[in-house]
């Protein structure tokens, strides 16, 4: 099976990570997370497919992580 990368959703939580590249209407504006400091435990839940191709959202990013069930 396949996954097909969502990059508007967060590849963490899988919510919308609120991306301005992954949407038409503001892909020429800089997205939130260029000047964002990520929380080294976000960072390393990244998944290595999604590395560099889908934001995480603001909440992943300040390490308020999806608990796992």
């Amino acid at each position: 099976m396949t996954h097909t990368l969502d990059s508007s959703k967060c590849p963490v939580c899988g919510e919308p990570n609120q991306c301005s590249l992954s949407n038409p209407a503001t892909a020429t504006q800089p997205c939130w997370c260029f000047s964002a400091e990520i929380a080294p435990e976000a960072s390393e839940q990244i998944p290595d497919d999604a590395l560099n191709k889908a934001c995480i959202c603001q909440r992943c990013a300040r390490g308020e992580l999806p608990t796992k069930s």
